[in-house]
């Protein structure tokens, strides 16, 4: 899989653009469905085309248009950066979502993308208390403070006076908040039970209330999830089931059948084990169905806008990898889902009469273990020698007695640390008349040498121009937000994974193909079927989705409709 960078479009030329956006036929339904399967790689629907059903990414990529060639055009490929750019249009070099968490300098901790205090949770949650006599800290309730960018939402709100209907639904909240912007829509995730919180409403509407409460969401509890299809299958495609590397379930297994919780019970083990399965996606639809009927979504005057997040494709990757049975099950279990969705939608909206788009938020990194046997270079390299290894080359360099802010016996160079931005202690180097971009330069130095790392990147070097040649920082730059991103940046080698000695499972987040590499599937009343070569990136969705709402882009969105989703 290559990876080709796409050129950025300036914002004024998206509305110059002929034929870019026009208003959807009057009088007839308006809706637009985003679907993302979080850690849907771009290989898995050309890799497992042959075991697809007629109804769903079959259908998909016969009747709607199949961009085979779909890469994020950055490096941080996690959750929130995703979901933060399919909609908006443009990189955390302009959202802000550099990752799923970052380091805030001004509050002096790490900040999570999706969330903060000022709102509360609905229904109210009880302060956190995770430890025995500790200060109890508000409930982080989901919201887009710190989304810098509007997004095809924000536009759509905008366009109609406040008046479309706009849902985000997800397990996770970043996947239902972030794609909706500022524009106060509805966005709700899964906790014990689907929830919100009070920057969108103070109360949950009766629908999301009828579902919580009709136990469909505990169904699954005690029951065993296995293969849909011959073990032979599974073999004959991804190899064989119990992989060296794999994590365990709750019951300690590599291999099926895997329990959804231990018991019966639903209790807070069954729902994080509904979530590692294909029940989670279950739910999601469930609810995601009830939504446009009670709603009425794509039967008013005004176009609606709904966005479905399925979730529990990252987690079953995260703990089995790509090339595992549980992978490939789940995948083929989201065929049938979109299958089960997409009769749904011509039932109730009407064929013809809505626009689907299907992307991903990001792809997987392969098992270390699995591309070993292959002769590939791949290791799990474990981050906290790194770490220490970082400050004791910074402390030899310059100087490592008492720190005079902390007190402490050593000086702290490094103020934090969050994957894979290394944050360095600015009061401590200003004390010491140490310029930043010296002490920058001497640790993205020393972290080049590191066994596992592939290239380090200096602010000041993000900054500036990266060379035409260097692609890698070219990704890295557009994931690099000044005030948010550290002094450094670390990119690993392909096939290495930054984690504990013990660690099993797999993860992603770096500029490599096997991450950047997504699908992006748009079913639409005027686009001719079929498989597309042009490069594109899952951003091209926010000008897919506005010109189908009738809408103008979003402010900071730096890609056109593709050439071809009208003219192969």
């Amino acid at each position: 899989m290559r990876l080709r960078l796409l050129s950025v479009v300036p914002v004024a030329l998206l509305a110059a653009t002929v034929g870019c956006f026009r208003a959807p036929p009057p009088g007839e339904p308006k809706l637009v469905v985003v679907v993302v399967f979080d850690q849907m790689r771009g290989d898995y629907i050309e890799r497992w085309l042959p075991l697809y059903g007629e109804g769903g990414f079959r259908r998909l990529v016969t009747d709607g248009v199949w961009f085979r060639n779909c890469h994020y055009p950055y490096a941080t490929t996690t959750t929130g950066p995703g979901h933060a750019s399919i909609l908006s249009g443009c990189s955390a070099d302009r959202h802000g979502i550099v990752s799923n968490d970052w380091y805030d300098r001004t509050a002096g901790e790490k900040v999570y993308c999706a969330a903060t205090p000022r709102y509360e949770f609905v229904p109210s949650r009880p302060p956190s208390d995770d430890k025995p006599g500790a200060t109890k800290r508000p409930p982080q309730a989901g919201n887009p403070d710190r989304m810098l960018s509007p997004t095809v939402a924000d536009s759509l709100k905008d366009a109609t006076g406040g008046t479309a209907k706009i849902y985000g639904l997800s397990l996770k909240d970043r996947s239902a908040v972030l794609p909706l912007g500022h524009s106060r829509g509805e966005a709700y995730w899964f906790g014990s039970g689907f929830l919100t919180s009070t920057y969108y409403r103070d109360t949950l509407p009766g629908w999301v209330r009828a579902y919580n409460t009709s136990g469909k969401a505990d169904r699954f509890a005690g029951k065993e999830w296995t293969r849909l299809l011959s073990p032979a299958v599974y073999d004959e495609y991804v190899g064989p089931d119990e992989v060296n590397g794999e994590a365990p379930d709750a019951e300690k297994k590599v291999a099926f059948p895997h329990r959804i919780g231990l018991t019966p019970k639903a209790d807070a083990k069954y729902y994080a084990a509904l979530a590692s399965s294909p029940g989670g996606n279950d739910i999601l639809l469930d609810l995601a169905k009830t939504c446009v009927v009670a709603e009425n979504l794509g039967r008013g005057t005004k176009p609606d806008l709904l966005v479905v997040s399925f979730s529990s494709n990252d987690l079953v990757g995260h703990q089995y990898g790509p090339d595992s049975h549980e992978v490939l099950d789940i995948t083929l279990r989201s065929d049938l889902l979109m299958a089960n969705f997409l009769r749904f939608l011509d039932s109730r909206v009407g064929v013809g009469k809505y626009t689907l788009i299907l992307t991903a938020d990001h792809g997987i990194c392969p098992l270390p273990e699995v591309e070993a046997k292959k002769g590939i270079d791949a290791r799990r390299i474990p981050g906290a020698p790194m770490v220490a290894g970082a400050e004791k080359h910074l402390r030899d360099v310059f100087g490592g007695d008492v720190d005079p802010f902390t007190g402490k016996s050593k000086a702290q160079y490094l103020e934090a640390v969050a994957q894979p931005s290394f944050y360095l202690n600015r009061r401590l180097l200003a004390s010491r008349g140490i310029s930043p971009d010296a002490a920058a330069d001497e640790l993205a130095k020393w972290l080049s040498t590191q066994d596992g790392v592939m290239r380090a990147y200096t602010r000041k070097q993000l900054l500036g121009d990266i060379p035409t040649d260097d692609a890698i920082g070219g990704r890295v730059k557009k994931s690099f937000h000044a005030d948010r991103s550290g002094d450094v940046v670390v990119v690993l080698k392909p096939y290495y994974l930054l984690t504990d000695e013990a660690a099993k499972g797999t993860s992603h987040g770096t500029p490599h193909a096997y991450d950047t590499h997504v699908p992006l599937l748009v079913l639409a009343p005027d686009a001719v079927g079929g498989r597309r070569e042009e490069p594109v990136t899952p951003q091209h969705a926010a000008a897919i989705a506005a010109r189908y709402l009738g809408v103008p882009p979003p402010r900071d969105c730096e890609y056109v409709l593709p050439a071809t989703l009208l003219k192969p």
